[in-house]
């Protein structure tokens, strides 16, 4: 049986840990694994809740230090409930993996809570989903690109450069790229950076264990760029039961609609179909009905 910890795993958890508040570890659990890269759930005692992600070098994981320094800007650009990132080494002097320590943040996922919940209450909840999510769009960046330091001035050559980041296939990479060339004067009106989370779907989106219809975090700004902010709601009303018509006026009460989102829509949503890229009937279906809509060839497998 494999062991999943190598050896030396939980003194190095540990001494993460109390490199960042200064505790001693209580109790600890793992909750995802990955290739040389571990996350767990640990508490301190002091009572400190924590998530604690670990990596060796080797792990096809960015920077902590970087994801830290991000982070900490749209925690303080934003008035969201997320999460405080309290430490990020990737040296591995101290400790011998690259790590980095965040506040747990207690919560029910959407896709949990939303099948308990009555219309109403969906509606509700939907609703305050679209005022945070609006809260995290209002506030404008100085520029379009990566963060912590964007440098693209327009929206069309962020957009291009992530594309080129996320979409694995060559030909597809390059077909989409074409298309965007092809199509660029829907960009020109798209001129106000923001932060743009990329991956609002259901799991990241916490619900408040006391308040049904409250949102109490948003997780995972690991894909988090400084773009079209529109892109976000394009994907989310992609995505079954993330949005209805009382998200949308939350949202829009704080983030009009800019000019020709309508046409630009499937372009966002097309560039997730092929970032997920698999290969499902459904997943398929749904690439196909938009490549038909923006004029890129039809795919029969990724």
């Amino acid at each position: 049986m494999t062991q999943p910890f190598p050896s030396g795993f939980e003194d190095a958890l540990s001494d993460a840990v109390s490199n960042a508040v200064g505790g001693r570890l209580r109790h600890w659990k793992p909750l995802a694994q990955a290739a040389e890269h571990w996350v767990v759930r640990a508490e301190t005692t002091e009572g400190d809740r924590l998530v604690v992600k670990l990596a060796t070098q080797l792990a096809a994981v960015p920077s902590f230090t970087d994801a830290k320094a991000k982070h900490d800007l749209i925690r303080r650009l934003t008035a969201i409930p997320m999460s405080e990132m309290l430490a990020a080494d990737d040296s591995m002097r101290n400790v011998p993996f690259r790590y980095s320590v965040q506040t747990e943040l207690l919560g029910e996922e959407w896709f949990s809570r939303r099948p308990r919940l009555n219309e109403a209450e969906r509606g509700q909840a939907l609703g305050h989903l679209g005022e945070i999510v609006g809260r995290l769009h209002a506030p404008t960046t100085e520029k379009f690109g990566l963060l912590p330091s964007p440098e693209a001035k327009a929206a069309l050559d962020a957009l291009e450069n992530h594309a080129s980041r996320i979409i694995q296939r060559d030909d597809l990479r390059d077909q989409f790229m074409e298309l965007l060339h092809r199509h660029s004067h829907r960009w020109e009106n798209v001129i106000i950076p923001g932060i743009t989370h990329d991956d609002l779907h259901g799991f990241n989106i916490l619900f408040d264990p006391d308040q049904p219809t409250a949102v109490s975090g948003i997780l995972d700004f690991d894909k988090a760029w400084s773009g079209p902010t529109e892109s976000d709601v394009a994907r989310m009303e992609l995505w079954h039961g993330m949005t209805d018509p009382s998200f949308l006026a939350s949202y829009r009460g704080l983030v009009p609609e800019l000019a020709g989102y309508v046409d630009r829509r499937p372009y966002y949503q097309l560039l997730w179909c092929l970032e997920f890229g698999q290969t499902t009937a459904e997943h398929l279906k749904t690439t196909n009905q938009l490549a038909e809509q923006v004029g890129l060839p039809r795919l029969y497998e990724f």
